[in-house]
């Protein structure tokens, strides 16, 4: 018969909480992301449209001095056409960054538009860079260009949501869009042709339209890669 030590510390039943992986469902119907990225609307129109309104009053203001300054200056476009980047950039970063935040129904506020400042470089570099292959892609008989231009979607967001680098981000966006491509081109046809029909009514729409937009392409980033939600 053994006897229990009277001074050993007591041992605890609780398990060290294991991380929980992303959940990813390739298995999405159109009709599915359709009606779940229209729900999501219902109580952030206003947080959406702040952070639009934000970044179009920063666009404008950043981009007229340099409509002045550059009207005969080749270089004065060019580093316009730089700084404008370095600061819009960033800002449409945070906006897809706050549809994927919605898609894990995690609060979200107009001022979410700054919080990808810190990686401006990086973001700046991966658009510039994403644009050049998309620009390629159109030289090369066109359809290289017009699939590029959806399988990239993803980058941008994959960047400022799982850290990914530059090539890291383009690659994965291009490969895991790939295998459903033609279901992510079918949706932003029918988002483009949503937002156009919306402006017919004096723009009125838009209020909805705009918003919807913005969280379709959170629900399709969260089906496709998941979500950290360390990172939310």
């Amino acid at each position: 018969m053994t006897e229990s030590n009277p001074y050993q510390t007591p041992e605890s039943n609780l398990q060290a909480p294991q991380a929980v992986a992303p959940s990813i469902n390739m298995e999405w119907t159109i009709e599915g992301v359709l009606k779940e990225a229209w729900e999501l609307v219902s109580g952030v129109k206003a947080s959406l449209w702040g952070a639009m309104l934000i970044y179009i009053g920063i666009s404008i203001a950043v981009s007229v001095p340099f409509e002045f300054l550059g009207k005969d200056s080749v270089m004065i476009n060019i580093i316009g056409q730089i700084v404008i980047g370095l600061v819009t950039y960033p800002l449409y970063a945070a906006i897809t960054l706050m549809a994927i935040k919605r898609s894990v129904n995690t609060p979200i506020n107009a001022f979410m538009v700054f919080d990808c400042f810190a990686k401006t470089i990086p973001i700046f570099l991966l658009y510039v860079l994403m644009v050049l292959l998309i620009l390629l892609g159109f030289v090369l008989l066109i359809i290289p260009g017009i699939y590029l231009a959806i399988a990239y979607t993803a980058a941008i967001p994959l960047m400022v949501e799982k850290n990914m680098r530059i090539w890291e981000a383009l690659e994965t966006s291009r490969k895991t869009i790939t295998k459903r491509w033609f279901s992510v081109f079918a949706l932003y046809l029918i988002m483009m042709v949503i937002v156009l029909v919306s402006i017919i009514p004096l723009g009125i729409g838009l209020i909805w339209s705009l918003p919807f937009a913005i969280l379709l392409s959170g629900v399709i980033y969260r089906n496709m890669f998941g979500v950290e939600q360390e990172t939310m």
